[in-house]
């Protein structure tokens, strides 16, 4: 690639960003549109708060007016006791206004919040496999929880300071006009000064905030992973390495916290509102020679003037919430609005599932360029069990992932019933088509809600209990401490290899699945177990259509239809009989094991290819 392609691609992302980046006010509008309501109700609890608290000072200095600056010179303490209840019931009406503002605020700011995770969530629920497969999860959780968390300290305190400072602002500029105009010479220059310099202060803040929500999202993603492979991590011996991975990434992370919070402190507001209150003090002083300001008027303009400190001061403290918020949002849209991770929902085709698969010349990867599976084609009838033989790597759990759509062909067509998958409801096909893994996913929840899981009628004890049975797998689950309603551990670490392979195997089979593909699903039971679990699964999958990637002999050889695989390509396909007769890759595979009794017995179970 040329200098100049190079440079035309970088300007047009940095394009692209900029582009996205405008739209993410856009995007926080559309958030913020139902909560109109709450939104309402804070100004106006905001706009009485700060009005009230704005008068204060005028109420105060019409009382030392009262008490000091009497023509006869005696004070005048009806007219101070009047204007002290007058400024009571200021301070009453304040609070009733501040309370309004806060409860609106919060619920907005939790609604925000709220609202965004979920999408987020729900966001995630509709992605295909392959963009988990590009992207890192403990990040993806991150953009869930702190991103999420970031928009409601954008709101709570971040808009809540945004609008006080510009109340803040406004509110005294208007009494000391209404003072003497004259007066506004240092506060309107304050002002605009004052606008310049948050300007430019927002200009250096925008990037750093960026680079914090990015190495938090590092962070969290390093620590998720690191979690998640604690067993690894602790029987290698890489606690030290991982240890300093994290701590790399959580410097960087106070790095970038700390450079956020360094450019907030160098905020010239303090400085400028200094200086104008001096000017409006010489100003006040002057005027006061000159016999146009009163004594009362003074206190009035100079407390006037204090009232802009604390918003002044906090302006940076509220600009960079906001712009934290700003990133959290980004990096929220953009899993959200991401079209190219959505898993397409496919047609609305929704009939009974039959059975009957075929692939027409599928060719698949998980990367571009690099196909694991080559123009496979293959057709089987319903109820038909099919073994999937192949050396590792030749693409065998990779076709039975496409059976239900967790991937999509490159190119080429994967039926059901005669129907592409992409013409089936998602929904639909995903409900009578059942993968066991081989690597068995539980969640941290009784073993009755794992059982369960993705079946509407799940809830049934008797179907959970009668699944459990076929799959061997209701002994031991009674044997627990409270049966079915035993809580196992993240990912099942509480139970054996075989015990969290059978319960996969049950809850396969809730689902009543007319197509079932089982990677792998009894190696990690012993023989005897194995047995007596391929005779309740040869029950189970009468009617069925079955694919099986597995190592067991027995297996393989009772198989209806036989694929052989070889570097993602089927070089031949047929029973175990016409493959022994015609492949010489199958012979060369079961050479060795020739010699092993006859399928449905217990010795011919343990027999093991590994290689294939």
């Amino acid at each position: 690639m040329t200098a100049e392609t190079m440079a035309g691609a970088t300007a047009a992302e940095d394009t692209d960003d900029d582009a996205d980046r405008r739209s993410v006010p856009r995007w926080l509008l559309a958030q913020m549109r139902p909560f109109r309501p709450y939104i309402a109700l804070f100004l106006l609890g905001s706009l009485a708060w700060q009005a009230l608290t704005a008068a204060i000072p005028l109420v105060t200095g019409l009382a030392f007016d009262a008490v000091l600056d009497q023509d006869d010179g005696s004070p005048d303490f009806g007219t101070f006791h009047a204007i002290a209840a007058g400024l009571f019931a200021l301070v009453v009406v304040r609070a009733v206004g501040g309370i309004m503002s806060t409860y609106s605020l919060e619920s907005f700011a939790s609604g925000l919040e709220r609202n965004a995770r979920a999408q987020v969530f729900a966001s995630l629920l509709r992605k295909s496999q392959g963009y988990f497969n590009r992207r890192r999860v403990g990040d993806l959780s991150a953009r869930a929880t702190g991103d999420a968390e970031s928009l409601n300290l954008m709101v709570s305190p971040g808009f809540d300071l945004a609008v006080d400072l510009a109340l803040n602002i406004l509110m005294p500029i208007v009494f000391i006009a209404l003072v003497d105009p004259r007066l506004l010479v240092s506060p309107v220059v304050f002002v605009l000064l004052f606008a310049v310099a948050l300007a430019e202060h927002g200009r250096r803040l925008e990037p750093v905030s960026d680079t914090a929500r990015e190495r938090f999202g590092d962070m969290t993603a390093q620590a998720s992973e690191s979690i998640a492979g604690i067993e690894v991590v602790g029987s290698t011996g890489g606690a030290d390495q991982e240890r300093a991975r994290f701590t790399d990434l959580a410097r960087a992370y106070r790095d970038a916290s700390v450079r956020q919070i360094r450019t907030q402190a160098l905020a010239l507001s303090p400085l400028l509102l200094t200086l104008a209150t001096v000017g409006a003090l010489v100003h006040s002083v002057i005027l006061l020679r000159d016999g146009s300001l009163s004594i009362g008027e003074l206190v009035a303009v100079l407390g006037l003037m204090g009232t802009l400190r604390a918003p002044t001061q906090l302006a940076s403290f509220s600009l960079g919430l906001i712009y934290l918020g700003m990133a959290g949002a980004q990096r929220i849209k953009e899993v959200v609005d991401d079209p190219e991770g959505e898993d397409e929902r496919g047609g609305r085709h929704t009939a009974p599932v039959v059975g009957e698969v075929a692939m027409e010349n599928v060719t698949f990867g998980y990367e571009p360029g690099k196909p694991v599976l080559r123009d496979v084609s293959f057709r089987v009838a319903p109820g038909t069990t099919v073994a999937i033989v192949g050396a590792t790597g030749s693409g065998k759990s990779t076709l039975l992932h496409l059976l239900n759509r967790t991937y999509t062909p490159d190119e080429g067509r994967v039926l059901v019933d005669g129907v592409p998958t992409t013409d089936w409801d998602i929904g639909a096909l995903r409900s009578r088509t059942s993968v066991i893994e081989q690597d068995v996913m539980l969640f941290s929840r009784s073993i009755a809600e794992n059982l369960s899981l993705g079946s509407d009628d799940g809830t049934d004890r008797s179907r959970i209990e009668a699944a459990a049975r076929i799959a061997q797998a209701h002994d031991f689950i009674t044997a627990t401490e409270n049966g079915y309603d035993t809580v196992i551990g993240e990912r099942g670490v509480t139970l054996s290899g075989g015990q969290r392979q059978r319960l996969a195997i049950a809850r396969a089979l809730i689902a009543d699945p007319r197509i079932l593909a089982v990677d792998d699903a009894t190696s990690a039971v012993d023989s005897a177990t194995e047995y007596e679990v391929q005779r309740a699964m040869r029950q189970a999958s009468d009617g069925r259509t079955t694919f099986l990637v597995t190592p067991r002999l027995s297996r393989i050889r009772a198989a209806d239809h036989i694929l052989v695989l070889d570097a993602g390509r089927i070089v031949d396909q047929g029973s175990h009989e016409q493959l022994l007769r015609d492949c010489s890759l199958y012979r060369r595979i079961f050479a060795p094991y020739l010699s092993t009794p006859a399928p449905g017995g217990p010795d011919s179970a343990g027999a093991k290819e590994e290689s294939h």
